[in-house]
């Protein structure tokens, strides 16, 4: 079954991440998933992830946690390589247990520590936090989604 990633319903143009979600056990994994595709950027013309994409994040390749939601000791999270003049590494979303929100942590690449740089994130800061992290103007030609195959 072919889908394709990008969708308009009521006017409303929506990206979606290549994500097999039927895959995927944790509800918060997916709830994460779902912010990332229809959050807006602060520009208000892209959501999140089409600024990911301009910031270099691979269109056919998402790296995520995916853990058991009754498990504490590991949290899901996504992770995005991302190349611009403000970060050249990778930038991970991963849902903070115990905490409202989300932590947003950096690796830069050539190191191997990976940095919490903002915990307790709120959903109405997420994308202007990850903005001043990775957002460096650049616009790429590539389009935010491509044609998913389902077998």
């Amino acid at each position: 079954m072919i889908e394709s990633a990008n969708t308009e319903v009521n006017g409303f143009s929506s990206t979606k991440l290549p994500v097999d979600r039927d895959l995927i056990k944790s509800q918060r994994l997916l709830n994460m998933i779902e912010v990332v595709e229809v959050l807006h950027a602060p520009d208000g013309e892209r959501t999140l992830w089409q600024m990911l994409v301009d910031a270099g994040a691979d269109i056919d390749r998402i790296i995520f946690r995916d853990v058991d939601d009754l498990q504490a000791e590991r949290a899901p999270a996504l992770q995005f390589r991302v190349d611009t003049s403000k970060l050249k590494g990778f930038l991970v979303l991963e849902h903070a247990p115990g905490q409202h929100g989300l932590r947003i942590l950096v690796q830069a690449e050539g190191t191997m520590v990976l940095k919490v740089v903002h915990a307790g994130v709120l959903l109405r800061d997420l994308a202007t936090k990850i903005a001043h992290l990775i957002d460096d103007g650049t616009r790429r030609n590539e389009p935010a989604s491509r044609v998913i195959v389902k077998e």
